[in-house]
């Protein structure tokens, strides 16, 4: 498995920019690097969708890493195994510890990133206490909800100029972006927490997942709820309950709706309603499927072991 370290291959003098192609890789593969001032580099990855791409990443021990997604789909599993899904525009604050993260992008799909690598040792004391006690160490991964830079600033940030004016301007673009994301986390200390405790995140989804029975609930609200991929939200509830997010909350539509059939005289129109289901037809379908008799021959048998 090949180790990738970029601060290897970065540049060391200030406004100095390279292009570095990894080995084996396809020849549209490629890292654009800018080192900005001696704490702070810029970078543009670009993974083809020609191969499938895998390897492993380890930066300083001190970096501190924002990444926005342009365009494809990567996948970064931490040493405890947790995949981070990076894609659909998506910025993720990042903090190694100086441990690695295994990179994988998969054939077919390619993948282009902005990536803002910061020496945390630049940091004031106050902004690096902050950031040590929201992002503790020594792994620590976070989707965030700024929007990808626009088109101006992109063009601005990627327009090849090393001239000191132009570094100047570079590097008060780049800690703007990062002082944004640091106040996001600051204002959002324990989002994202859950996931040192992936029990507690599927509890807590799960009991979002009770309170919504009747309402109609997307995978894209769930996510931005919680702050993760919906790759990684299934993951996390494979694992723990051998069941997706969605088929979790059709098993608990059915078992409520089973209860209030068993318990109640309430009628079936109502039930369905009650939990999720278009109507009572919808309702009677499911209940068949999944417990091969009638709603109304399962009340009867309950009421007669009653």
């Amino acid at each position: 498995m090949m180790l990738i370290e970029p601060h290897r291959f970065t540049p060391y003098e200030a406004g100095r920019t390279t292009s570095v192609t990894l080995p084996g890789q396809h020849r549209s593969t490629h890292v654009d690097v800018l080192r900005i001032s001696p704490g702070l580099v810029l970078a543009h990855s670009h993974f083809s969708s020609a191969q499938r791409h895998s390897g492993d990443i380890r930066r300083p021990e001190d970096q501190v890493i924002l990444t926005f997604n342009f365009s494809g789909r990567m996948l970064l599993v931490d040493p405890r195994g947790h995949a981070h899904e990076i894609s659909g525009g998506q910025a993720w604050l990042i903090r190694s510890g100086g441990m690695q993260l295994k990179r994988i992008v998969e054939k077919g799909e390619g993948c282009s990133n902005l990536v803002i690598a910061l020496n945390a040792s630049r940091l004031s004391p106050a902004l690096a206490n902050m950031l040590g006690h929201n992002l503790p160490g020594p792994m620590r991964v976070r989707r965030l909800n700024l929007p990808v830079p626009g088109r101006a600033m992109l063009t601005a940030l990627l327009d090849q100029r090393t001239d000191p004016a132009a570094i100047l301007r570079k590097e008060g673009q780049c800690l703007a972006l990062l002082g944004h994301a640091l106040e996001e986390v600051a204002a959002h200390p324990q989002q994202g927490s859950e996931t040192r405790n992936p029990c507690l995140l599927v509890e807590r989804i799960s009991a979002l997942l009770c309170e919504r029975l009747a309402e109609p609930i997307t995978m894209t609200e769930i996510e931005h709820e919680f702050g993760l991929s919906s790759v990684t939200l299934n993951q996390l509830f494979r694992t723990r309950t051998r069941e997706t997010v969605f088929e979790h909350l059709r098993r608990l539509r059915i078992e409520a709706a089973e209860r209030l059939i068993r318990q109640t005289d309430r009628s079936f129109t109502e039930i369905a309603a009650d939990c999720g289901f278009s109507d009572a037809s919808h309702l009677s379908n499911v209940f068949r499927k999944r417990f091969g008799t009638t709603a109304s021959a399962w009340r009867r048998a309950g009421k007669q072991n009653q």
